[in-house]
C-alpha cells in the first residue's frame, strides 16, 4: 500500500453534495501558494502536473487540487496525479483560464463533479480525476512513451546510416572562411528562451570573440540584438532578406543540389551562397558546420531544456538532434550553463588577500638578507625620531 494511503479519510471524499472549502492561489511564483492551509482548495496552473509538486500539495495537507490545465497531456507518464490519488486528495482537471478571474484567493466555493460553485453559482466546470482515470492516463502515457523512444531508436539509426559519411568524415560540409575557423563558436536558434539565453551569453561573446552563427529566424534575433551574425544558416524559406543582406556568409541547408542554384533572391542581395547538402535540421546542421570547422567550443543558444521539451519534436528531427549531439561531443555546452559562469562574478576579497600574501612573503625574504636588515633599522630609525619629533611638537603646543 502507498505511503499515502494513510492520509485518507472518510470525510475527504466527495459525497453527493460535493465538498466547501476555501480557495487559494498556488501558480509557481504566487506568494499566495506559501499560505496553503490544510482543507484548503489550492488552483493551480500547471500542465503535466509533476511527482514534487504533488507531493508539495500533499503536505499542505490541502483537501483538492483545482487545475486550469491538463494534469497529464499524455506526452510523458508525469507521477503527480498518481500521488494526489494516493493521498486521497480531489483533483479536477482543465477548468480553464477563466477560473483566475471568477474566483479569488481566500473565496469559499463549492466543489462537486468536477464543478466549482461560488455562492450557488457555476464559476468553472473540468474533469474531476479518480484512481480509475488516473491510472488510466499513466498506462496510456507509459504506452505512447514506448512508442515514441522506439521510432526514435529506428530514426536515430536510419539517419546515422544515410548520412554515415558526413557525420564520420565530413562529407559535403561547407568550408568556412579562415578567419572564422578554430575560433569559439556559438549557434542562436529562436527557440526554448533563446532570449534569455543569448542575453546570458554576451559577455562572453566579448570575451572570446566569438564566431555567431543564426540558424533561420535567429540571425534575425542576433541582428535585433545588435550582434553581428559571422554565418547565417538555413533553408531558402528559413533566411530572411534581413539575414541575407547582413554581411555574413550564407549557407544554405537543402536535400537538393541543385534547390539553391541561381535564386534570384540571392542575385538580388548581391550574396553567394554555400550549400549544405543533408538531411536534418537546420539547427543540427549548424552544429555539425561548427564543429567539422574546427570550433575548440560550441555554445547553443535555444536548445531544448530537457527531454519532454525535445521529444516534442518530430521523431525524425528528434533523431537528427541526437546523433548530432553524440558527434559534437564534449564541445556542445549549453548556453545556461555558460551564462551562470560568466553572470557569476569572483569576489574582491580572495584576490586583495592573495595580493596580501604575496607582498607579506616578499617582504618577509627581504628581511633575511643584509640588506634589508640595514633597510628594517633605518625604517625603524625614522619612525622613531618621527614619534619622537611629534610628542615634541604637541607638548610645545601645551607650554
Amino acid at each position: 500500500m502507498s505511503r499515502w494511503n494513510r492520509r485518507q479519510a472518510p470525510e475527504q471524499s466527495e459525497g453527493a453534495e460535493g465538498f466547501t472549502g476555501v480557495v487559494r492561489f498556488a501558480r509557481p511564483g504566487d506568494p499566495t501558494a506559501k499560505s496553503l492551509r490544510e482543507g484548503d482548495i489550492a488552483v493551480i496552473d500547471v500542465t503535466d502536473l509533476d511527482r514534487g509538486q504533488a507531493e508539495a500539495l500533499v503536505e499542505a495537507k490541502v483537501r483538492a487540487v483545482v487545475n486550469a490545465q491538463p494534469s497529464s497531456s499524455g506526452r510523458y507518464p508525469n507521477l503527480g496525479p498518481r500521488v494526489l490519488a494516493d493521498a486521497g486528495i480531489g483533483l479536477v482537471d482543465g477548468v480553464g483560464e477563466g477560473i483566475w478571474s471568477r474566483v479569488r484567493s481566500g473565496d469559499t466555493v463549492r466543489v462537486q463533479d468536477g464543478r466549482i460553485f461560488k455562492n450557488d453559482v457555476l464559476v468553472a466546470q473540468g474533469v474531476r480525476q479518480d484512481d480509475t482515470t488516473v491510472t488510466a492516463q499513466l498506462g496510456a502515457a507509459e504506452a505512447g512513451l514506448s512508442t515514441r523512444l522506439g521510432s526514435l531508436t529506428a530514426n536515430a539509426s536510419d539517419h546515422l546510416e544515410r548520412e554515415r559519411a558526413m557525420l564520420l568524415e565530413g562529407a559535403r560540409v561547407p568550408h568556412l572562411a579562415k578567419r572564422l575557423r578554430k575560433r569559439p563558436t556559438v549557434v542562436v536558434s529562436r527557440t526554448h528562451d533563446w532570449r534569455r539565453d543569448l542575453d546570458g551569453v554576451k559577455r562572453w561573446i566579448r570575451q572570446q570573440d566569438a564566431v555567431l552563427i543564426g540558424v533561420g529566424a535567429g540571425a534575425d534575433a542576433l541582428i535585433d540584438a545588435k550582434l553581428q551574425p559571422d554565418v547565417v544558416v538555413g533553408s531558402l524559406e528559413d533566411l530572411s532578406d534581413k539575414a541575407l543582406r547582413s554581411g555574413a556568409d550564407v549557407v544554405i541547408t537543402t536535400t537538393s543540389p541543385l534547390e539553391a542554384r541561381g535564386n534570384e533572391r540571392f542575385e538580388k542581395a548581391g550574396v553567394d551562397v554555400s550549400t549544405f547538402v543533408a538531411s536534418g535540421a537546420p539547427s543540427d546542421l549548424a552544429l555539425i558546420l561548427a564543429d567539422s570547422n574546427e570550433a575548440p567550443v560550441i555554445v547553443q543558444v535555444g536548445a531544448a531544456p530537457d527531454l519532454v521539451a525535445l521529444l516534442d519534436r518530430g521523431t525524425a528531427e528528434v533523431a537528427s538532434t541526437f546523433v548530432t549531439r553524440l558527434r559534437a561531443g564534449t564541445k556542445l555546452v549549453d548556453a545556461k550553463a555558460v551564462g551562470h559562469m560568466v553572470g557569476t562574478p569572483m569576489p574582491a576579497w580572495p584576490v586583495l588577500l592573495i595580493l596580501l600574501a604575496g607582498l607579506a612573503a616578499v617582504v618577509a625574504a627581504i628581511a633575511t638578507t643584509g640588506l634589508g636588515q640595514e633597510w628594517w633599522q633605518d625604517l625603524s630609525d625614522l619612525t622613531t625620531d618621527g614619534v619622537s619629533d611629534a610628542r615634541t611638537w604637541i607638548e610645545g603646543l601645551f607650554s
